[in-house]
């Protein structure tokens, strides 16, 4: 089940193999939305302020040679700091076969691909206490230049309008992301029971993680990494065994190009399609188009023996073979 087709319609998450995700995700049912100035990404959130009159809003100052901030400065802590220590972002994608993003946010190939459902954020557990409104799935702007124009957000009593500011803060990126297809859900930490703000509302928080309820209704497939370790891929499959989620395996076929032109591809398949090697793992999931097919059958034999490579190596056959066995449950 290839993913041209394999029709994928949701939002799409990569994620790490780290346990506290694993478990996190599958067994709490908990995921995290992350605080803007804990993101990956150095400029984002800290635009370039610009204002009709320059010059003076760049100027420091100084009263008994004790510095005193710019306007600007001043904006940038009061402002920017305050609005984004309050909200948390899910950070999704329409992009579920990124080699790229596999490598960077699913460490390596090693980690997995979750695929939520269109309405994801119509679900129970995506909702604010109150349940009267939902909050938007929105598709993230890339623009050249990462600005904002004071003035132009202010209104006739001089107020800066925190709607228009939260748009342009959280919606755009520079264009250098733009293959990553980001959508984002943005929702505050006042929606959290147990959630504290910072006293010092000058610092940015970059260090806590933020903990939000997720039904496993909201998923419909995972993909695993093609270099998933099999106890990670086994133990998400036990986790949810009593949903209805799709499994899928991502395969990387070296010689062939993705959507952008570039080799490797990933390919996702039906874990049900791959009867043999998914379960002889570590071997990772890497393979050339003319042997793609193969990792789909098996050849039956009647012994160890008949292996083109028993002679040279039996005690290392005979090994997997013992241990493969023992996961499955075989004694004979």
């Amino acid at each position: 089940m290839d993913v041209s087709e394999h029709e994928l319609t949701g939002y799409f998450k990569y994620c790490s193999d780290d346990p506290r995700v694993i478990n996190g995700i599958f067994r709490n049912h908990k995921i995290r939305f992350t605080q803007p100035a804990a993101l990956n990404d150095p400029l984002e959130f800290s635009p370039i302020i610009r204002f009709e009159d320059n010059g003076a809003n760049y100027s420091w100052f100084s009263l008994n040679r004790i510095p005193l901030p710019s306007e600007e400065s001043r904006l940038r802590h009061r402002l920017i700091d305050q609005q984004i220590n309050a909200f948390g972002v899910l950070s999704l994608t329409k992009n579920p076969d990124s080699f790229g993003m596999w490598s960077r946010y699913a460490n390596g190939h090693k980690g997995f691909l979750i695929e939520f459902k269109g309405d994801l954020n119509k679900y129970p557990c995506m909702l604010p206490p109150s349940n009267e409104v939902f909050y938007p799935i929105r598709e993230v702007q890339y623009v050249d230049e990462y600005a904002i124009n004071i003035d132009e957000l202010t209104d006739d009593e001089g107020q800066i309008q925190l709607k228009m500011f939260n748009d342009l803060m959280f919606y755009r990126k520079l264009l250098r992301w733009k293959t990553e297809q980001e959508y984002r859900m943005v929702r505050p930490f006042s929606d959290l029971p147990d959630y504290t703000p910072l006293n010092n509302k000058a610092h940015r928080d970059t260090d806590r993680v933020h903990l939000f309820e997720l039904s496993l209704d909201c998923i419909e497939s995972v993909s695993f990494g093609a270099c998933m370790l099999l106890e990670n891929r086994e133990s998400i499959k036990e986790a949810c065994k009593n949903s209805k989620i799709d499994f899928l395996q991502a395969i990387i076929i070296r010689d062939e190009k993705d959507a952008f032109g570039k080799a490797p591809k990933i390919s996702l398949q039906s874990v049900d399609s791959l009867p043999g090697s998914s379960r002889m793992r570590p071997f990772p999931f890497i393979i050339e188009t003319e042997h793609f097919e193969d990792i789909q059958r098996e050849k039956p034999i009647s012994s160890l023996s008949e292996l083109p490579y028993w002679e040279d190596n039996k005690q290392w056959v005979q090994q997997v073979y013992d241990i493969a066995k023992e996961r499955r449950g075989v004694t004979s």
